[in-house]
């Protein structure tokens, strides 16, 4: 199981940049769990401790909508499939509430293993910052176009 574990963390962008070896490293820390189809996984507000992987399944990712207005559903993801990374780095609560769409098994990486790796481990980090620096941009360029679009139509 670590293997698969493994292989599918290759296939996370937030660990696209790490070696087979740190890959390893993270997976032997990894536990898995099955949910049922209907099951939330993730409730949005609660604590952030574990990122997800969808080793098999698929899951429908939601938010509420300010004001009270329902829920949103943001996105749905199979295997490969990850959510609650940032829950890895900072101590805020779920920004989304995760549900399985079908029977789903994930690998779940604690917060507290994955920053011991970090410690023993900088290149790590170092091999992570791309890609968030790259999520800021493309989030900054969705941002510029919907300013853009909503001044347009004033």
């Amino acid at each position: 199981m670590t293997e698969e574990i493994e292989e599918t963390l290759g296939q996370v962008t937030l660990f696209s940049r790490l070696s087979s070896r740190q890959r390893a490293r993270l997976a032997r820390f990894a536990t898995t769990r099955s949910y049922k189809q209907g099951s939330t996984i993730v409730r949005q507000g609660d604590t952030s401790m574990s990122l997800y992987v969808i080793l098999t399944g698929s899951v429908r990712v939601s938010r509420e909508s300010e004001g009270g207005g329902g829920s949103v559903e943001v996105e749905q993801l199979g295997p490969g499939g990850a959510f609650g990374e940032m829950g890895l780095i900072e101590d805020l609560p779920r920004a989304a509430t995760v549900v399985a769409e079908t029977p789903t098994t994930c690998a779940l990486l604690a917060k507290w293993d994955f920053q011991n790796e970090l410690r023993d481990d900088p290149e790590i980090a170092l091999s992570l910052l791309p890609v968030l620096t790259g999520r800021i941009r493309e989030l900054d360029s969705l941002l510029t176009q919907a300013l853009a679009t909503s001044r347009a139509q004033s």
